[in-house]
């Protein structure tokens, strides 16, 4: 006679049965599509990641664009043209300058001297409303210095200019109470505004590369030149897009845990017979647990033989190793009262 299977895996192939049910079935393709869909994300993700300054190559901040095609007066900036070269001509407005301190130079704290300059052929971005009496300026860095009493003394020279910068990032406002009268935290269009109200400014400020012109006034007057320094991030791999692919992945994991957990659970539940939907009537047995009297629990076994799980789940404590004989057949002693003092009986079916 051939040995009877174990148990544990008829239940497995019971489960496998009760897997390969429609109901199941179209859950298990509803999930794959899930999971499709999550590992799909978390293939553009992880493309993002490695290719994060593609639009950033593909912008050529490097070529020298007329400063009137990309900047408007009064509209925001877009985050793309920050280290963007532009050439632009004007004129000084020598009276409306700030001083800006707390700036480093070659590992030299000092100050930074910015004049407002009035670009020919200014004009206001969509959203601005008209202002014929106000002049348009834009900040440009005139240089550095360690000494304030020069940052604050010098002056642009007035007439005509003409310019090669590059465009940085307006810096957010900062309180300046305590500073002297002319000087300011931070290069902020808020602030310059409340300082030189006839004027209207951009979102952005320059740091000059070269001027030419009888007033060029870039690093004179005992100002160091300050050179253009790239603000943008050079490359590298994204960690923000690494870390959205990887909670991709554990929501598709997810999915698949979920779908597994419900399957087992409804495996127990028909096992048990709570399922009205599945119990067929005709073979339907019940049991009826029977404990002595002062019993406080049942026997793990019995309830392990009734539902399929393992005797721990029913509160079976592993067995320990007592020492000496005695111990021994005093615990096989107990084992035997507890299992004849328990008793299963099938009550029939219709």
């Amino acid at each position: 006679m051939s040995p009877s299977r174990p148990i544990s895996l008829d239940r497995w192939c019971d489960l496998f049965r009760l897997a390969l049910t429609p109901k199941w079935l179209g859950a298990l393709l509803f999930v794959l599509i899930m999971v499709t869909c999550f590992v799909g994300l978390s293939a553009w993700q992880v493309d993002r990641a490695q290719h994060k300054n593609d639009a950033v190559e593909s912008a050529d901040v490097g070529q020298i664009e007329p400063f009137n095609d990309v900047m408007e007066a009064q509209a925001p900036m877009p985050g793309i043209l920050a280290d963007q070269r532009v050439s632009l001509s004007g004129h000084w407005l020598p009276d409306d300058q700030v001083v800006v301190p707390g700036r480093v130079l070659d590992g030299d704290k000092g100050y930074w001297v910015v004049t407002m300059f009035a670009p020919d052929g200014a004009r206001l971005g969509d959203s601005a409303g008209a202002a014929a009496d106000k002049t348009i300026a834009i900040p440009v860095l005139r240089g550095f210095t360690t000494d304030e009493e020069t940052a604050m003394e010098s002056r642009a020279a007035e007439g005509p200019v003409t310019m090669k910068a590059q465009i940085g990032p307006v810096e957010g406002p900062m309180p300046g109470n305590s500073l002297p009268e002319g000087q300011v935290r931070s290069v902020s269009t808020a602030q310059l505004i409340n300082l030189f109200p006839d004027l209207l400014t951009y979102s952005g400020f320059l740091i000059p590369e070269e001027a030419t012109g009888d007033a060029a006034s870039i690093a004179t007057d005992g100002l160091s030149f300050v050179p253009p320094t790239t603000t943008r991030d050079e490359g590298g791999f994204d960690l923000q897009s690494a870390g959205y692919a990887i909670e991709w992945l554990i929501f598709a994991v997810m999915a698949l845990y979920m779908w597994w957990q419900l399957l087992r659970d409804d495996f127990v539940r028909r096992r048990l017979g709570s399922d009205p939907d599945t119990q067929d009537l005709t073979s339907r047995v019940e049991y009826v647990v029977v404990k002595s009297a002062g019993q406080s629990s049942i026997d793990p076994e019995v309830m392990s033989g009734l539902t399929g799980l393992p005797t721990r789940k029913h509160g079976a404590k592993k067995p320990r190793t007592r020492r000496g004989r005695r111990a021994a057949g005093g615990s096989a002693d107990s084992t035997d009262a507890t299992a004849d003092s328990t008793n299963t009986t099938p009550t029939g079916g219709n």
